[in-house]
């Protein structure tokens, strides 16, 4: 598919933003370091209570380095590391602290990279424990579904990107356990939004890169995540649902390709689906996520109409 680039393991670097889960980091740790070759630095940025302690524990397995930010936040943890290789880290790989690499996972991604165009900006791992993309109808209709994957629509919708039986060209990124050829991350750097949930950032940053680059996941490099966090819990869903009605409505604003009323169409008509499917089934989280998404259109439209950043309905904790 084009030259070969020539990356070696050593070249791949790693980024660890992590927050108080000690277990969940000492599993990732061990993963890196129980791969089939050594990769390069590996950068850890905690913030909330320390884990040095863990991170000392692979000092001897792998090149680990240690920094705490006073300041959460996933993008700033992850700029902070990415500041912190040093020249002769070529490719960055980022990861939540939920994932745990299979032995050959590296290794695997590294032929990846050796293979496709040299241009190529981004590769993903294979996250293979992540739901079956199954194309439905009903989902074309209301702008959320096609039959390929990792595609994004004009209302700023995205199909998921993992697991794939086979290596995909895709429109976005996964940002959990992706890697990047640095010049990439030093040109196209995230915004660092002060927020409690940022559903969206992995496509917020990689789709302007898909733009201009390739982008690809890569089949044979599997990783499991091992969720933590627990979307389901219905005294949180209105909360949710408004993060994500804002989030997807910032990115679309952001690229005048994408479409704001393709986007209102696609939001009315998840509002519609999840309110008749807490009736039917006597949901309560069904019906308070779609309160939210109402909630969250509302809010960006009157912001729209102000002429005010969606941005701003963002942070300040509120999302």
């Amino acid at each position: 598919m084009g030259a070969r680039t020539g990356y070696t393991p050593s070249d791949l670097g790693c980024i660890v933003p992590t927050r108080e889960r000690p277990g969940k980091l000492r599993k990732l740790l061990a993963s890196i370091a129980g791969q089939t070759v050594r990769c390069g630095p590996v950068i850890v940025v905690a913030s909330g209570e320390s884990v040095e302690d863990v991170v000392k524990e692979f000092s001897g397995k792998l090149d680990v380095r240690y920094y705490h930010s006073e300041e959460g936040g996933q993008i700033r943890q992850r700029n902070m590391g990415i500041a912190r290789l040093d020249d002769a880290t070529r490719l960055v790989a980022s990861f939540d602290d939920d994932i745990v690499l299979e032995p050959e996972a590296v290794e695997r991604i590294l032929e990846l990279w050796n293979s496709v165009e040299p241009d190529t900006a981004g590769v993903a791992f294979n996250i293979v424990n992540n739901a079956p993309y199954r194309f439905v109808i009903v989902q074309a209709l209301i702008g959320l579904g096609i039959p390929r994957q990792g595609r994004v629509f004009r209302s700023g919708y995205n199909v998921q990107t993992s697991p794939v039986r086979e290596d995909l060209k895709t429109q976005w990124l996964c940002g959990g356990a992706t890697s990047w050829r640095k010049e990439i991350l030093r040109d196209f750097r995230h915004r660092e939004l002060n927020c409690r949930w940022a559903v969206c950032e992995d496509l917020v940053f990689s789709y302007p890169v898909g733009k201009k680059f390739p982008l690809y996941v890569c089949a044979a490099a599997r990783v499991m995540h091992e969720h933590v966090q627990d979307h389901t819990s219905d005294s949180r869903q209105q909360f949710y649902g408004r993060a994500m009605a804002l989030w997807r409505l910032y990115f679309v604003e952001s690229h005048g390709e994408l479409s704001r009323g393709c986007y209102y169409y696609t939001l009315a008509a998840q509002i519609v689906a999840r309110t008749l499917a807490g009736l039917f089934t006597f949901n309560k989280g069904q019906l308070q996520y779609a309160a939210g998404l109402f909630a969250g259109g509302r809010e960006g439209a009157r912001a729209l109409r102000a002429k005010r950043p969606i941005a701003e309905l963002l942070e300040g904790g509120s999302c």
